[in-house]
């Protein structure tokens, strides 16, 4: 998990869109919550420490400690129009957090940030305090680890497409995704703050002669280079020659996008993969191809691989793909195995059982833009149906 920092143009243009009449925004504050206790002598006020935001400075809370990027929700718009001097501006505020379609509309359409939105009322000019306790928490962002400490001792890679997309159908700003872009930014030297939390599920065999088949489109290839990386140690530091087969489905949209791919090619040459298959779905002059049709090509391979031979079955990226690569297995399992629908399913209930079939599935993607433009056009469709006689 990586503690992200938001961008310095966002957490300067909010700045400058607040209230700071007697207030240092370098200055470390503590943010207090009134409280209020019933109690026999009846109800006690105080005020308490903030539970979540540690004392600091108004801009390095905004920076590292609370989310500016999200769209703000209903009742953070409420808050907003409590703040709006222009009328204009209170009323278009309170009908957003009033009306689900229409703020439904405007968040897809447009999917603003903060700094987007107090520039659309521009009359709206937050005290610093209460803006800070109506913002949620900034999330850290999780990637799969990309290497193998038997190979790389005292390092963690990750493998992170770096995300940014227009809004309002491709014609609005440009959007960046808040770690993707702190992680691309960072300078050598710079503290990075993170945790390593354990994935029990997803890991490799303990019996190293199992076979193992890996699917893993775009950055999904993240952890299987951290597999391929071990299990490359274990040939060459351990002298381990009892290692099962290793076979790689990754997809991308063009060649030139083939990620670690020198670094396969490594692999095969060395024995550790059997085989890589690249799936290309953009590539000029081919036919679109998933990794998914890849597989329905390996049929009889990754039935013995995986049933005869029991193997394990690995799949991480998008829950869309990774719900396509469940049910391509199925077929090939039920057609190759002679499988009624029912024997298939109880089947694929063992794999999981015997944690034979393990899924690393994420939601936010380098599809993210393909997503946000499918919410964004039926937004568009409804704005501009609304706005008809």
């Amino acid at each position: 998990g990586v503690f992200a920092c938001n961008r310095d143009e966002l957490v300067e243009g909010v700045l400058r869109h607040l209230d700071l009449s007697g207030v240092d925004p370098d200055r470390s504050y503590e943010l207090q919550i009134l409280k209020e206790t019933q109690t026999s002598s009846g109800v006690m006020s105080a005020w308490e420490p903030h539970e979540r935001l540690p004392r600091a400075s108004l801009r390095l809370l905004l920076s590292r400690f609370l989310d500016i990027t999200t769209p703000p929700p209903p009742d953070f718009l409420q808050f907003l129009a409590t703040c709006a001097a222009d009328p204009k501006d209170k009323e278009k505020l309170e009908a957003l957090a009033n009306e689900p379609a229409a703020y439904e509309a405007w968040r897809h359409w447009g999917f603003p940030h903060l700094l987007e939105v107090l520039e659309e009322f521009p009359s709206v000019r937050p005290l610093p305090a209460l803006l800070l306790a109506h913002l949620t928490p900034l999330q850290p962002r999780f990637y799969s680890i990309s290497s193998a400490p038997a190979l790389c001792p005292q390092q963690i890679h990750l493998t992170v497409g770096v995300v940014s997309y227009r809004t309002k159908g491709g014609e609005g700003p440009v959007h960046h995704g808040v770690c993707s872009t702190y992680l691309n930014d960072v300078k050598k030297d710079d503290h990075v703050y993170l945790f390593v939390r354990s994935a029990p599920g997803f890991h490799l065999p303990e019996d190293t002669s199992k076979p193992i088949i890996l699917v893993g489109p775009g950055t999904g290839i993240a952890p299987f280079r951290g597999f391929w990386q071990h299990r490359y140690a274990l040939k060459k530091n351990l002298g381990s020659s009892d290692v099962g087969k290793m076979t790689l489905f990754f997809g991308c949209r063009l060649r030139s996008l083939d990620l670690h791919k020198e670094d396969k090619e490594k692999m095969v040459a060395e024995g550790v993969m059997a085989k890589t298959f690249l799936a290309l779905s953009r590539e000029p002059g081919i036919p679109k191809t998933y990794v998914q049709d890849l597989m329905r090509g390996e049929a009889k391979t990754l039935y013995r691989q995986l049933v005869l031979e029991g193997g394990h079955f690995y799949v991480c990226g998008d829950v869309t793909m990774a719900e396509h690569v469940l049910q391509t297995l199925k077929t090939i399992v039920q057609a190759e195995g002679n499988m009624s629908a029912d024997q298939v399913e109880n089947y694929m209930l063992t794999l999981r059982d015997e944690n034979r079939y393990h899924e690393d599935i994420f939601g936010i993607t380098l599809r993210t833009t393909e997503v946000h433009n499918k919410s964004r056009e039926s937004a568009r469709i409804r704005m501009a149906s609304q706005s008809n006689p």
